[in-house]
């Protein structure tokens, strides 16, 4: 965008001209727009005001339609205008629409504008509203016209606070003000309807029994009946698959001995069944939350839908019938299981929004096989949305808008007809393999943590099982696993897989992932001390006894195993000459050996990278666990929500140590995968395959979007792209590469 010579210094003038001559301020406003639009040659200026309740107020434009000028609001935080305010700090979008913050406000018709350029107008921490402008053309602003705004804005800040223009303004009326709520998309989606809030029973304030026997009676009692419950629920024709092996693995946790064990045992101190099974029930929860691995915490809700079952049974409290809903119901929740959305009468519910959540949880796996969309992360949700508000829930991008303005709804009537559209464009996708447009196959693998999770996914949609996360029966058990135990879960779980590949994480525990039997607590920094190959390499018969397990559990088919947080290769020989001990040993008491041994590292520890050369000549595969990588990497707790978004996991030094990486294994011919989280991402992915890996491991839920990635993009192509973006000192290549996706047809 260029500019004639003296045009900055003549429009200075003209504003300064005109703020001089104490104008109303709606007529001062208007003049200022206009004046900016034509000196700057720009489509657009508009300026919005802060008005009571955190609304910016459409107040003044030049170039957007009249008709929207006191009837277009946005909230801090919503839209580019709103994400100005919120930052306090100039921005610039140059392709306003690809934004994913953009909302289009239908009544300004301003489609045909492009590139946005704002500044907030402050006085102190005072904040009055936003100054911006748009053109037709993609463009980039020069420095000068970002640091006129800004002057603008600053003149303007001062006239507004002798106008004080806030106290004279009648608040708008609430049936016209968008109240926005944002979490994290669970399951993609969008719809309209009326909010009803689930609410799990109350806890009990019956805590002391007068005759254990007679508690340990009605525990029994209630088990039973939830038993008959579940089985009747699996007697029902109309359940779908994946809800019948969600309830069957309910059946399972009904039975679980350590669980009973540790509830009786609380009786027997003298508390009610009831508050036992709270006790109990509570002591699960309090030791997984301090889980930062979303699927390991996710299993809390499924022992807390069984919890309250229980105790509902035992107040005579559970209902025979579905409840009664509205024909389109939004279902509100703090949390939930997959058996209490059972409860309701699902063909009314249209989407679920839960103040926790991710897509890992058995609900969700529910809710997905009904396509119902589903919103987590939204705190205090309860504290926010009232039953019989009408809300419009945009799951795809995580907003929920509380009693929302018909503009709203009407834009919601064109998002739910794409959003069929997508549907549809993944269910053309199933069973097709994961190839480029230039035939470069890519391995779409899974992450899961219980055999019973393989139950619920297509085996059509997924390659194989690129990470198993073995810990989880040792956190939730009393005492540790012996290895008959061991054996038959991971003997369910290679069930399952058929004849697909499967690759066992031996034990990851410690940091945030404490065992109630087993205590290594007192550490100042867990996340870098004692814990995962570091704990079972010290305590070498926890290792040996799970090894055992495997090897016994494959029964003579392939063995994938791959060890945790390796930070040197003597570490990583150190473990694997445990497992040859092991496959020693069973040979010699004439046990089944497997067919064939591919062991292997995650690569999660920064001192790793600078050893790769070494570790090549000794692994069979190498999976790169970007979580705890990146974490390390940037010494950024990733569980800190204070600090977690200060990286990028798209910045030109990861994708750096990601292309090294990949470029070292390719040397050596040795397999490399990503089983963190990014490659749950499209974006990510298709980073990751532009550098090199053809394997990625991912949230089952992913699978059908990053399969879209992977056919509509060209590896080659982009990979030429990617390597000339991470020179450049961005803080990250994100909004680049989505706007590269989309100009080049990379289904995202």
């Amino acid at each position: 965008m260029q500019l004639k010579p003296g045009t900055i210094p003549h429009t200075l003038k003209l504003l300064r001209d005109l703020m001089n001559k104490k104008l109303p301020i709606d007529l001062l406003l208007e003049k200022t727009v206009y004046v900016i639009a034509t000196q700057l040659n720009v489509d657009v200026c508009s300026c919005y005001l802060i008005r009571p309740g955190d609304i910016l107020e459409l107040y003044a434009s030049y170039g957007l339609d009249k008709s929207a000028l006191h009837e277009t609001f946005l909230q801090i935080g919503e839209g580019l205008i709103g994400e100005i305010a919120l930052q306090r700090k100039s921005l610039v979008f140059e392709d306003a629409w690809a934004h994913p913050s953009f909302v289009h406000k239908p009544e300004t018709k301003e489609t045909a504008f492009k590139s946005l350029a704002g500044t907030p107008i402050l006085k102190g921490d005072h904040l009055y509203g936003v100054l911006a402008i748009q053109t037709t053309q993609i463009q980039t602003f020069p420095t000068e016209i970002i640091e006129l705004l800004e002057t603008s804005a600053l003149a303007l800040s001062e006239i507004l606070t002798r106008e004080n223009t806030q106290n004279k303004q009648e608040p708008i009326n609430n049936a016209s003000r968008l109240k926005k709520m944002e979490g994290v998309c669970i399951i993609s989606g969008v719809a309209v309807g009326t909010a009803f809030i689930h609410k799990r029973i109350e806890r009990t304030s019956n805590i002391l029994a007068k005759d254990s026997s007679a508690e340990i009676k009605r525990l029994n009692d209630a088990l039973l009946m939830v038993q008959k419950e579940i089985n009747n629920m699996l007697t029902n024709p109309q359940l779908a698959e994946e809800q019948i092996d969600i309830f069957k693995s309910y059946l399972m946790f009904t039975k679980d001995k350590g669980w009973i064990e540790k509830i009786t045992a609380a009786i027997q101190m003298g508390l009610t069944a009831e508050a036992s099974i709270q006790k109990v029930s509570d002591e699960i929860t309090e030791r997984m939350q301090l889980i930062t691995d979303p699927y390991l915490r996710e299993r809390i809700h499924d022992f807390n839908d069984l919890a309250n079952r229980l105790i509902k049974n035992l107040k005579g409290k559970f209902r025979r019938t579905k409840l009664v809903l509205d024909k389109n119901t939004i279902l509100i929740a703090e949390n939930m299981g997959p058996a209490e959305l059972l409860d309701y009468d699902i063909k009314k519910i249209k989407a679920i929004v839960l103040q926790e959540g991710s897509q890992t949880m058995h609900v969700a796996i529910v809710a997905k096989s009904l396509n119902i969309p589903m919103i987590g992360g939204i705190g205090a949700i309860l504290s926010h949305i009232n039953a019989g508000d009408y809300l419009a829930v945009d799951a795809t991008k995580g907003l929920v808008y509380i009693n929302p303005s018909d503009e709203v709804l009407d834009d919601f009537s064109i998002k739910i007809q794409t959003h069929q559209k997508l549907l549809e464009k993944y269910k053309l996708l199933k069973g097709l393999p994961g190839i480029t447009l230039d035939g470069i196959p890519v391995q779409l693998n899974i992450n899961i943590g219980l055999a019973n999770d393989l139950m619920s996914i297509d085996q059509n949609d997924y390659d194989g099982v690129g990470l198993y996360r073995t810990e989880l029966p040792f956190m939730t058990s009393n005492q540790l696993p012996d290895t008959e135990t061991q054996t038959e879960i991971y003997k369910k779980a290679i069930l399952q897989v058929g004849d697909k590949p499967l690759t066992f994480r031996t034990l990851d525990i410690g940091s945030d992932k404490v065992l109630p039997y087993f205590d290594n607590t007192g550490e100042k920094n867990p996340a870098m001390g004692w814990r995962s190959i570091r704990i079972t390499l010290d305590r070498r018969a926890l290792l040996r006894s799970q090894l055992r397990s495997f090897i016994r559990a494959v029964n003579g088919k392939e063995l994938r195993i791959m060890f945790p947080m390796i930070s040197n290769v003597d570490e990583f020989l150190e473990a694997k000459k445990t497992l040859d001990i092991e496959l020693k040993r069973e040979k010699n008491k004439g046990g089944v050996l497997p067919s064939s041994i591919k062991v292997g590292t995650m690569l999660e520890v920064p001192s790793l990278i600078f050893q790769l050369p070494e570790l090549l000549k000794y692994v069979d595969f190498v999976s790169v666990g970007t979580n705890d990588l990146f974490q390390f990497l940037f010494a950024t707790d990733r569980g800190n929500p204070i600090i977690w978004n200060r990286y990028d996991s798209l910045a030109p030094e990861t994708l750096k140590v990601l292309k090294y990486i990949s470029d070292e294994c390719r040397k050596a011919n040795i397999p490399c995968s990503v089983c963190g989280e990014i490659a749950s991402n499209p974006i990510d992915a298709i980073a990751l395959i532009a550098l090199g890996y053809t394997s990625l491991s991912m949230n089952p839920a992913a699978i059908p979007a990053i399969k879209a990635v992977v056919r509509t993009m060209n590896r080659e192509k982009t990979a030429e792209y990617i390597l000339s973006q991470i020179e450049q000192s961005n803080h990250s290549i994100r909004e680049q590469l989505k706007s590269y996706a989309i100009d080049h047809g990379i289904f995202i």
